[in-house]
């Protein structure tokens, strides 16, 4: 092969680069596909015959980072109980092939990793130039269609368990902060509603403070986010459900909540709890609101100060003085909202509450990271683009960037997807490779590996099927290989 690319002519890097990389996954499919059907075969040997025969075999596909591959596996028909005959693949079974259809894990994490910062068809052509897999808008709408379904059965799955106080994670903090905000959502055809065209899907986070990065910069420690169109009660559930998961909640002594003054993110507040409106929006509010900018000055310096009575008595003044009746009640409503709120008005540092010490290498500092950390992640690949959405579909992907937001989109992929080799599966495969015959080499002297670099995946969470694959890289017969 590699004679033809070399003789022929204008050959620039860029064309050589690509014939290797297609060469390449080529080769790797045809290694996948014979680790499968061996395994298939030795499935054949060990089964218990009496309860599975042999009915021939059938082709099937399952797409890949390197590209489609086509095998060959078993079909059984089971012998059991029941008089209803039932046929099976065990190799498929073995495998979760069954999860979201024919397609491996790492695959699918390529798919949503994109499909989570781009648009379906920009994803699509984002995986068929850098995998060796052609995959279509469509097919990334349905892996995201799949893998969203699945996390929404696991949240109901999981409210119902810490109602019943089932739940409890293995962090235990003294203090959580929690964080909520809306994201309305251009909603298409039937499924808008009749109040317009927009939905708000509700984004919840929870961490446990700050930790120092570098000098001056900082980031959450371990976030928990949710989001959907979940009714006040359900999306409650919802959110108390994944903290419940990942902390212990019998060991927190205080809740800090921040939000926009919203009904639904005041739901469930008791004593434990200290709202605090978020500095963001009572800074729009009052921009929204109030024209003179020495007047939103004055207005900020007493809520600065915590002098609450004065700043809604001079709002109140300063709607009483005005003849412009759109700027009378801009004035009113800001007077309302600060009132509704007023409790929230003064930062949680500075209204004497008995806050436990923070943990060693966190800190508690100000809130308002909504905007940034979350509802940007959902604004950003959701609300912009001229973008409109199914509810079903729009809360599906919600629910895959929410867990983008809690780093546990890789986890998520995984876990659903199933396409996970246990530990005695993994050293199986790496047996049948060591025991393959390496490809008999030409000429004399020394020949160049293919690997040159890190193994695959050194940088990625290790599964037991990735590490089967960097296994494979440590043997010299596949490590050999040679291009012709």
């Amino acid at each position: 092969m590699i004679d033809i690319i070399v003789d022929e002519k204008d050959l620039s890097f860029n064309r050589l680069e690509k014939e290797i990389y297609a060469f390449g996954c080529k080769v790797a499919c045809e290694v996948l596909k014979n680790v499968l059907e061996t395994m298939d075969k030795k499935l054949a040997k060990e089964r218990d015959k009496a309860k599975y025969r042999h009915k021939g075999s059938r082709k099937t596909t399952v797409k890949t980072l390197m590209g489609e591959v086509a095998f060959s596996r078993a079909v059984y028909k089971s012998i059991g109980e029941s008089s209803k005959e039932k046929y099976i693949y065990l190799l498929d079974q073995l495998l979760g092939f069954d999860a979201i259809g024919l397609i491996s894990t790492n695959l699918a994490e390529r798919i949503v990793e994109n499909a989570s910062i781009a648009s379906y068809r920009n994803a699509a052509d984002n995986i068929t130039e850098l995998s060796g897999q052609s995959i279509s808008h469509s097919g990334v709408w349905n892996v995201v269609q799949a893998l969203g379904q699945k996390i929404r059965e696991e949240e109901t799955e999981l409210a119902k368990a810490a109602e019943k106080n089932q739940l409890r994670g293995e962090k235990e903090v003294p203090v959580l902060f929690e964080e909520a905000d809306g994201v309305y959502i251009n909603i298409q055809g039937k499924d808008r509603p009749k109040s317009g065209k927009k939905l708000e899907m509700k984004v919840a986070v929870a961490y446990e403070g700050w930790k120092e990065t570098r000098k001056n910069r900082y980031e959450l420690v371990n976030k928990v986010a949710c989001a959907g169109f979940e009714d006040i009660s359900e999306f409650y559930r919802i959110k108390e459900a994944m903290i419940a998961r990942e902390y212990n909640v019998d060991e927190i002594q205080m809740r800090i909540l921040n939000g926009d003054g919203a009904a639904w993110i005041k739901h469930g507040i008791d004593d434990t709890v200290h709202y605090q409106l978020d500095p963001f929006h009572k800074h729009k509010a009052i921009l929204k609101s109030v024209r003179d900018g020495e007047q939103r000055k004055t207005i900020l310096k007493l809520l600065n100060s915590n002098e609450i009575n004065e700043a809604l008595a001079y709002i109140a003044g300063l709607a009483n003085d005005t003849e412009d009746e759109k700027e009378q009640k801009k004035l009113k409503d800001l007077y309302s909202y600060f009132k509704e709120n007023r409790d929230g008005l003064i930062p949680y540092q500075e209204r004497g509450l008995d806050i436990p010490k923070p943990p060693l290498g966190i800190e508690y500092r100000n809130l308002g990271t909504m905007e940034h950390h979350i509802c940007d992640i959902i604004a950003q690949r959701m609300k912009h683009r001229k973008a409109s959405w199914s509810i079903e579909g729009a809360s599906n992907l919600g629910k895959l960037l929410a867990a983008k937001a809690s780093r546990r989109l890789n986890e998520v992929v995984e876990k659903f997807s199933k396409i996970v080799l246990s530990e005695e599966k993994t050293y199986e495969i790496i047996e049948i490779l060591s025991s393959s015959k390496s490809p008999k080499k030409d000429g004399k002297g020394k020949d160049g590996n293919i690997h040159k670099g890190q193994r695959p995946f050194t940088n990625y969470p290790v599964t037991n099927g990735r590490k089967a694959i960097r296994n494979m890289f440590d043997m010299r017969n596949f490590t050999d290989l040679i291009y012709r």
